[in-house]
Parts: structure tokens; C-alpha cells; sequence
């Protein structure tokens, strides 16, 4: 199985197909698992869930802790990266179900709608353009933008914004993740824009200040996707069921 030398030890040819088939071994044990607990209609088992940044930093947490009082058996397993990632993970079937910001086409996934979202501009209190609720194209030509890295379903977004009012930002700087974003903005490094649901703290305390480009209103939906042939458990069927639950009613008292 195994071939040894003095510094290292590796599979032998043998040794890697066994271990490709202890895999599906594992995995056919689990799903019989899976298939057993729901015949009896139990909510049990793992749940591997992959999340995009603003969902698995923001709403996910929240989602999770309801839904955990309700099946209380069910054990997670969270992965949280850019909608890219989020992406290939459910195609390769290393998680149940995704929870995405970015817009997705992809005939191997089912792809459902869950939750609104609008994307606003930010700024410091003490930025000049703080007192406005409205500013101009114009108003932001010499401006340095805050933004995501390439991937990130909010890169995306903010760029369609700037392409949808031909704005070329005087400046760009970008950062790995929406909370760094925020105190690189209250710092009075730029301004971003950022989803209404990451900013609730920020803005009970007055630390970051909402301004709206006049004329725009930029909306978007977050998505819930799954491998169209991958085995459902009772688990997952049951969140899919509840998260699209709290997107209709938005029930969660986040913005």
C-alpha cells in the first residue's frame, strides 16, 4: 500500500485506488445513514452548508441559530468564501447546499432566489459628502473606491454600478473581506459600496454614514444553490424549506 523512504511516504498505485474507493465507501455509508433517518422522518445529521462572505458573516449566524431551536439534532459544517468558491464546491459536491450574493448560471445546479438585497454607498461621518442623501455622477468622479476582490459577488455589483453611471474611479483599493472594507471607510480611506444587511452595527452607532447615487437604485437577489442530482437529506430539504421562509418573509430583524 505504501512505499517508504527515508524522507518520506507515499501511496503506492495499489494503495491510491484503495483509497478512492474507501471514499465512496464513506460516502455510500453516509447516505444510506441519511436515507435511514429520513424514512422515519428525522431531522438528524450533518449539514454542510458554503456561504459567500456578507451571507455567512451576516445572515447565515442568525439563520443557523433558528434553525438549530427548531431541529436541534442537526450538527453544521460551514464554509465561507467568494461566490466563485461557493460555486465550484457545489458542483463538486463538497457541501449539501450554497448560499450566494453573485448572479449564477449553471444547468447542474438548481438555483432558487432567497433573500433581497440592496447595495449602498458608504462613507465616513466625517467625509464631505456624509450631509448629502444624494449625490451626483459627477460628485464622485475624484473619489478612491473600496472594493472586494475579483470574485466576490459585492466586486461584481459595485462594478456594475460604476459601469451602469460610466464612472472610471480616480482610485481602487482593495481589500479581502467586507469588515475590513468598513474600517478602512470609517478610517476616511474611501468610500464602498457595501449590502444594507452588513452594516447594522455601523449604523445604529453613527460610525458610517448611507449616501445613494440619484437616479440608482441598485437591487439584487442572493441565491440558495444545490447539485441538481445530489442526494437530498431530510436536513437539508428542511433548510432549503426555512431559509426560503425567512428571504419571503424576512422575518430577522437585520437592517
Amino acid at each position: 500500500m505504501f512505499e517508504r523512504s527515508s524522507k518520506r511516504v507515499e501511496l503506492t498505485q495499489a494503495g491510491t485506488a484503495l483509497y478512492s474507493c474507501a471514499i465512496e465507501i464513506l460516502k455510500l455509508h453516509e447516505l444510506a445513514k441519511r436515507s435511514v433517518a429520513d424514512l422515519v422522518e428525522l431531522v438528524t445529521g450533518e449539514l454542510t452548508i458554503g456561504a459567500s462572505f456578507t451571507i455567512g458573516e451576516y445572515i447565515l449566524p442568525r439563520v443557523l441559530a433558528a434553525f438549530s431551536k427548531k431541529f436541534p439534532e442537526v450538527k453544521y459544517s460551514v464554509t465561507i468564501g467568494n461566490t466563485e468558491l461557493i460555486h465550484e464546491r457545489a458542483l463538486e459536491g463538497s457541501i449539501d447546499v450554497g448560499l450566494v450574493e453573485g448572479n449564477i448560471e449553471d444547468k447542474q445546479l438548481a438555483i432558487q432566489e432567497f433573500l433581497g438585497d440592496e447595495m449602498v454607498l458608504i462613507v465616513s461621518k466625517q467625509h464631505p459628502l456624509a450631509k448629502n442623501k444624494y449625490v451626483t455622477r459627477d460628485d464622485l468622479i475624484n473619489e478612491t473606491f473600496i472594493m472586494r476582490e475579483e470574485g466576490s459577488g459585492t466586486r461584481i455589483a459595485s462594478e456594475e454600478v460604476l459601469k451602469e453611471i460610466s464612472l472610471k474611479p480616480a482610485s481602487v483599493i482593495t481589500l479581502g473581506s467586507t469588515q475590513a472594507i468598513k474600517e478602512a471607510v470609517e478610517a476616511g480611506l474611501g468610500m464602498a459600496q457595501l449590502s444594507k444587511w452588513t452594516l447594522r452595527k455601523e449604523l445604529k452607532l453613527g460610525t458610517l454614514k448611507v449616501i445613494r447615487i440619484k437616479g440608482l437604485n441598485k437591487t439584487r437577489c442572493f441565491h440558495l444553490i444545490r447539485r441538481q442530482d445530489r442526494f437530498e437529506s431530510k436536513a437539508c430539504s428542511e433548510f432549503g424549506k426555512y431559509i426560503m421562509f425567512v428571504g419571503n418573509q424576512e422575518v430577522l430583524d437585520w437592517a
